[in-house]
């Protein structure tokens, strides 16, 4: 699913939610382990807060997104990439997508982090850069651009640090699933 796709489902919906912050927060919330798909959609549906009728409606798509999802963070080929807005778009507004994506993926990671995990220095400084990221400012001086790519792909490389260090699936050492 494409970021313009799952905007239309949202709109379909009639849901005020944000592409990236929704993804993020998917992403921040598989990367801390193994989740069984009915509780994952569960949680997803009360973060966009769903009604009944717009759970049944939505679950199915939801279902696909997810495991999408996680093929990307798991593939070993770094496939991964954070969903953001086209290109197309003003610089300012991909800024705030960005920041929107980094701050719900540390709040889904904070969600599901368990108090005594143990994250390791360069796992922690990843997840503080991520929070920072969160805070982006939208004024852009010198080759944007440039700058803009080279910070979605600080993302990209953050998250699947904190993925391959936090999704242990315990019961194999296959790769990731849901239970």
């Amino acid at each position: 699913m494409t970021f313009d796709q799952l905007e239309a489902l949202f709109f379909d919906l009639d849901l005020d939610a944000n592409p990236s912050g929704f993804h993020g927060f998917l992403c921040g919330t598989l990367s801390c382990g193994p989740f069984d798909t009915l509780t994952l959609i569960e949680v997803l549906n009360h973060w966009l807060t769903l009604s009944p009728e717009r759970i049944s409606a939505a679950e199915g798509s939801f279902q696909a997104f997810c495991s999408a999802s996680l093929s990307n963070l798991a593939d070993p080929t770094f496939v991964f990439q954070p969903m953001l807005p086209n290109d197309d778009l003003p610089l300012p507004e991909r800024l705030v997508a960005v920041g929107a994506w980094c701050g719900s993926y540390v709040s889904g990671v904070a969600e599901r982090l368990q108090s005594d995990t143990d994250v390791s220095g360069d796992g922690a400084e990843a997840l503080r850069d991520l929070t920072a990221i969160a805070q982006v400012s939208i004024d852009v001086d010198g080759d944007g651009e440039r700058d803009y790519w080279e910070l979605v792909e600080y993302v990209r490389i953050a998250v699947q640090l904190i993925f391959d260090e936090l999704h242990v699936d315990e019961e194999s050492s296959q790769p990731p699933t849901f239970h």
